[in-house]
């Protein structure tokens, strides 16, 4: 199998599994804090830019572990590659 392939196909897989994961992990963190530590009360100012920064940098470091997890896994069945 071509690398070129193997590492595209491996960086739109972790892209994929990244988003889907941080769909399920912002939905539950934003509920947990609605829920169990700020509530229906005004928000402090500082949560929305700080999520803001924390979520996406949170998930480029998972798109790159799953990336790297796919990567791993292609060559050990393909050596020659």
């Amino acid at each position: 199998m071509n690398r070129w392939v193997v590492l595209l196909l491996a960086l739109v897989g972790g892209a994929a599994g990244a988003l889907g994961i941080m769909m399920g992990v912002t939905a539950a963190l934003m509920g947990a804090l609605w829920i169990f530590v700020f509530g229906d009360n005004p928000w402090p100012a500082w949560v929305e830019p700080g999520l803001d920064v924390a979520i996406p940098i949170f998930g480029f470091v998972l798109w790159a572990c799953l990336t790297r997890l796919i990567w791993r896994r292609v060559a050990a069945f393909h050596p020659e590659g």
